[in-house]
């Protein structure tokens, strides 16, 4: 029987959302450059930033091989006709701790925007149609997004999309996350929502 796995497109009314490929590498390292300090002070991964051309072209490779493989789902936003990479999201099956935390078959989801592509709506756009993946395609019976209580604007995308806020735990209940500077994140905000519950776009 095949593993469940995500479409490798995702159309929505303003974005094309789909899996990364190899030639996508320098449109991604345009937003990632043009978007540093805005990047870097709201997730951890920015920090390392910025990236060769060879090295994101690596990053893109891997995430492929992942989507391929069935262990985790990362997707590229672009504009409508492929110009412009706005950003980025995914999701993954929920790591032991966050699954003791809201239950079990939960998927997490999470994204990010170039600065430039901020406010207009895109990440809850993104993310909408990739929730709607998770439950349709993986049969997840949940989707969690977690973010650091000091991101915000993170928080306004499950806000939006109807998902409930079940509170900021700490690193004691779900351990090893990262602050935006790569120390050890002393509490996380997590949202969850049902698969019976859609999420509105």
């Amino acid at each position: 029987m095949a593993t469940p796995t995500l479409p490798t497109v995702l159309r929505t009314a303003r974005l094309l959302v789909r899996s990364w490929r190899p030639g996508d590498a320098p449109l991604l390292k345009a937003a990632l450059d043009e978007s540093l300090p805005h990047l870097q002070a709201s997730v951890a991964w920015a920090r390392h930033e910025p990236t060769p051309l060879a090295g994101i072209v690596e990053r893109v490779v891997r995430h492929a091989a992942g989507f391929n493989a069935g262990d985790d789902w990362v997707y590229g936003i672009f504009a409508p006709d492929e110009t412009r990479v706005l950003g980025g999201c995914g999701c993954e099956r929920a790591e032991p701790a966050l699954a003791a935390l809201v239950g079990p078959g939960t998927v997490e989801a999470g994204y990010w925007l170039r600065a430039d592509a901020t406010g207009h709506g895109y990440a809850a756009e993104a993310t909408a149609a990739l929730v709607r993946a998770a439950f349709d395609h993986l049969g997840a019976r949940r989707v969690a997004i977690c973010h650091d209580p000091a991101n915000v604007a993170s928080g306004g995308v499950p806000r939006r999309l109807g998902f409930h806020c079940v509170g900021t735990v700490g690193a004691r209940e779900l351990p090893a996350r990262q602050a935006a500077d790569g120390s050890v994140r002393p509490a996380t905000t997590v949202w969850v929502l049902e698969a019976d519950a859609p999420a509105r776009t």
